[in-house]
């Protein structure tokens, strides 16, 4: 535990650039948000472009951030693949250290967003609003992390076939292999069993959206239908999280049984 402790230290000394460009890049998008809003009179709706902008690049981060890490580590494989500690160790080092970099971020974020739309949008009480963002967290989170894990899954493969060939074609036979997987796991999924097994925890628009009238709909029928549309499904966030867990112990089991060095 102390080896793998210490080893999370310095990846976080090596992971801080990656870190640091997307701290930058995110004031980058919100102040120009807000500065381009209040020269053209429209501050409130390009922040709040940007903080949704800002919210899709948050699901990124994890995966940008395995990438710059893994690219550094890459340069040196031999010394990182001989080191006492198992592939998950090394992995779950950078995955870790990626998420506490990124739940930094995401929870400055979440509280600058909470007072914006708290003084911002008045028809929306506190309540919904802190469910919207609350959502909204566990969605980027598993989305994130469910990424993350396919980036880890895919570049193991790639790591793989550049033990015996060039990296361009490598990259085009891990890019194949991705689109055919992809389509397996889709058809997989539209499986009437699969969906019978995943579509449970229905959250609806009025599970989060509490007490706000549908009044702009003419129809009634279509306020009502509306306002119990399923958003989601818990279901489906169990489910890409198994899947994320199965990805990230393929790709360990990859990277130690065939990648040589």
């Amino acid at each position: 535990m102390n080896a793998w402790l210490s080893l999370t230290k310095k990846e976080f000394q090596l992971g801080l650039p990656a870190f640091l460009i997307a701290l930058i890049l995110y004031l980058g998008i919100l102040s120009g948000g807000y500065f381009t809003g209040n020269y053209a009179g429209y501050t409130e709706g390009l922040l709040s472009v940007a903080l949704g902008f800002v919210v899709i690049l948050h699901i990124f981060f994890l995966p940008f951030y395995l990438y710059y890490s893994l690219s550094a580590e890459r340069k040196r494989l031999h010394l990182w693949l001989h080191t006492p500690m198992s592939i998950a160790g090394l992995l779950s080092s950078k995955v870790v250290t990626g998420i506490t970099f990124m739940v930094f971020t995401f929870a400055v974020f979440i509280i600058g967003s909470t007072q914006f739309f708290l003084h911002t949008f008045d028809f929306f009480n506190q309540e919904t609003i802190f469910n919207l963002l609350g959502s909204i967290t566990v969605f980027v989170f598993t989305l994130g992390f469910f990424i993350a894990a396919l980036f880890l899954f895919f570049w193991s493969i790639f790591l793989t076939f550049s033990q015996r060939m060039n990296d361009f074609i490598s990259f085009i036979l891990t890019f194949i292999l991705f689109l055919f997987i992809s389509w397996i796991y889709g058809s997989l999924m539209d499986l009437s069993f699969m969906q019978t097994l995943t579509n449970w925890g229905s959250i609806q628009v009025n599970d989060i959206i509490v007490g706000f009238e549908f009044g702009y709909v003419e129809n009634a029928f279509e306020a009502q239908a509306m306002s119990e549309s399923s958003i989601f499904y818990i279901g489906h966030f169990v489910r890409d999280i198994v899947v994320a867990v199965i990805m990230f112990i393929a790709a360990c089991w990859i990277i130690e049984k065939k990648v040589e060095v």
